[in-house]
């Protein structure tokens, strides 16, 4: 079928709205305005139109309402869609499970922009690096001064999710090696090639959107459960307890087998500290580096094509149809091997 041409995105001339989660700061988002600058310029408005989708698992079934957006490195995963492709213009997107949520050519596969960290930031040199750990931002909400405190009487150096964003690489960078809970604390750590190991302390992490990362690095994500089900608050509620249960025989949800059934004692504490001391040894993540490298070029090549779409007329390139979605795409230009 011949491509249709539609409108793919404003001309040079107009400012586009960085779009990311900010309604709770955590480093993630946070990365978003300082990596999307180094990366694009001068270019974002929160009042502009356009919108821009780079760092996060921010694609929604649609567009907003009078908006177009532009996909450059973007996950979806919180929602299960369908997805509709109208006014989008997708450049490329996190990994393989966004193409196929999205429905569309798993070409579009790059990977999350985060990658680039090490290219714009330079690494903390530690004279004496220790190892740290990086809990999920909702971890630390309900935990992390509990957290803070077995990790500094074990020697490791506790991340904070939602401090300054700079400080955060800063200490990612220096470190010996990462225990994370936090994805983006990962993907920075693998930018700066610090080894790491990812870990589950309860039910709020999202396991696609670690599978879609890990999928465009070559590896699996396959985190250690590190003495789940605490309840640092102390709450323990019988519906938990029954969820967990109903989890133990195969049942009810995934995340159910996290939920919080045990208070936490100093045993239990104990137990948790013992855990991080030993992950400070591994086993840490092994990557493919042929597979990194493919992903990272076409993140590359999808910034490339924004800048040349940015300096062309509204109507530069095209469409494909695939089955259901008009896919508001331009080929990708990856190599014949990908």
């Amino acid at each position: 079928m011949p491509a249709t041409r539609i409108p793919m995105m404003s001309a040079s001339t107009q400012t586009l709205r960085l779009q990311y989660y900010r309604q709770v700061p955590n480093f993630g988002d946070a990365l978003n305005p300082l990596l999307a600058a180094r990366v694009f310029g001068n270019i974002f408005s929160d009042a502009a139109a356009e919108h821009l989708l780079f760092i996060g698992t921010i694609i929604e079934p649609a567009a907003p309402a009078g908006v177009h957006e532009i996909i450059v490195g973007a996950g979806a995963g919180y929602l299960q869609g369908p997805f509709s492709l109208d006014n989008r213009t997708v450049l490329c997107v996190r990994g393989p499970l966004t193409c196929n949520l999205l429905n569309i050519d798993s070409a579009y596969a790059a990977i999350d922009p985060a990658s680039l960290a090490a290219r714009f930031f330079a690494p903390t040199v530690a004279v004496a690096a220790i190892p740290a750990f990086m809990p999920h931002h909702q971890t630390h909400a309900v935990a992390g001064g509990v957290l803070e405190s077995l990790c500094r009487d074990a020697g490791i150096d506790y991340i904070c999710p939602v401090d300054e964003p700079l400080a955060v690489m800063a200490k990612i960078s220096g470190a010996a090696c990462l225990i994370t809970e936090a994805l983006h604390g990962a993907i920075v750590a693998h930018s700066y090639e610090v080894p790491w190991v990812p870990v589950v302390l309860g039910p709020q992490i999202l396991g696609i959107k670690w599978r879609d990362f890990a999928a465009t690095i070559g590896t699996v994500y396959a985190p250690v459960d590190i003495c789940p089900n605490i309840a640092f608050d102390g709450a323990v509620c019988a519906a938990n307890v029954m969820k967990y249960a109903l989890a133990r025989m195969g049942m009810g949800k995934a995340r159910y087998r996290y939920y919080p059934i045990r208070r936490s004692t100093p045993a239990v504490l104990g137990r948790l500290q013992r855990a991080l001391v030993q992950l400070t040894r591994g086993p840490f993540v092994v990557s493919d580096p042929a597979v990194q490298a493919r992903s990272i070029q076409r993140l590359d090549t999808a910034i490339e094509r924004f800048h040349e779409l940015r300096g062309h007329a509204a109507t530069a390139g095209g469409a494909r149809r695939d089955g259901r979605h008009r896919v508001a795409v331009s080929p990708p230009r990856v190599s014949a091997t990908v």
